[in-house]
């Protein structure tokens, strides 16, 4: 019972981990897309976010290279 609790909280938090992951990688596209080489645009990212993104990325990694149990 906790466990199966348990194993669907970090299921969750798998996918937000994806869904932030794809969040940054689509801002990051369309700053790339946007700058032009006479004005180039930078992608600016918040330490907080950027904290999230490391986190998400570690987390996906980890999850992959562990598996996911159930």
């Amino acid at each position: 019972m906790l466990l199966d609790i348990v194993n669907r909280i970090l299921i969750t938090v798998f996918f937000m981990s994806c869904l932030t992951t794809l969040r940054h990688g689509y801002y990051f596209i369309q700053t790339f897309v946007s700058s032009t080489n006479e004005e180039p645009v930078k992608y600016r990212i918040s330490k907080l976010s950027l904290l999230f993104l490391c986190l998400s990325i570690g987390y996906i990694l980890t999850s992959i290279l562990m598996g996911i149990k159930q």
